[in-house]
């Protein structure tokens, strides 16, 4: 009787395919300046200034589910359930005393001085993001979002042990497209090599 071949179990493991985010840049795009928008992994943002270094927790993509509405009936049955979509969050803590990153923070722009003059705690300010980064072979992986606005921030804490962190969360909406965001670049290697695989077979 022919063994049983488990050499599957391990054989579709592949390193390569696991990815770290060694460095990245975060863009901010106030509503109504115009910029090239990736379409792909390979962009380069021309003009735009990135927001600089953050916080060593880095960028958090977060999704949030939406509520649920469950209806039952008399002997307990669930007669109706719905979920709504619920929406992603992106957050970031700036650690640079950038204009962009300061005036998501305090919600206000910023005067031709550099000065901020703050009359609540709104952030009425939209905002399009770009999120470049690199792993660890190098590889671009390009994140937009078209439509945000800062949904929550932190605490600036004034203290001589620490830097002033402009921790903000953006929460995101869906654009004119219809879609929250777009991501580009996390599959690259896994499809080069399907498609050197493909390659090989038509050669032979």
């Amino acid at each position: 009787m022919a063994e049983t071949d488990n050499s599957y179990i391990s054989s579709g493991n592949n390193a390569d395919l696991v990815k770290v985010i060694k460095q990245y840049a975060l863009f901010l795009v106030k509503k109504g300046e115009t910029f090239t928008k990736p379409t792909s992994e390979n962009w380069t943002p021309g003009e735009l200034k990135p927001i600089g270094y953050s916080s060593e927790d880095g960028a958090v993509i977060h999704p949030e589910p939406g509520d649920e509405t469950e209806i039952k009936g008399h002997n307990g049955d669930t007669v109706y359930s719905e979920t709504d979509g619920g929406y992603w969050t992106i957050q970031c803590a700036g650690i640079e005393c950038r204009k962009s990153i300061a005036e998501a923070y305090f919600g206000v722009e910023a005067d031709t001085k550099g000065g901020f003059h703050v009359k609540d705690a709104t952030t009425p300010i939209e905002y399009q993001i770009v999120l470049a980064g690199l792993d660890q072979f190098g590889n671009p992986v390009l994140f937009l979002a078209e439509k945000a606005k800062v949904s929550d921030r932190d605490d600036m804490t004034l203290v001589s042990s620490d830097v002033l962190q402009f921790n903000c969360t953006f929460k995101l909406l869906k654009a004119s497209d219809g879609y929250m965001f777009h991501v580009w670049g996390l599959l690259a290697a896994e499809n080069a090599k399907d498609q050197a695989a493909s390659m090989s077979h038509t050669v032979e």
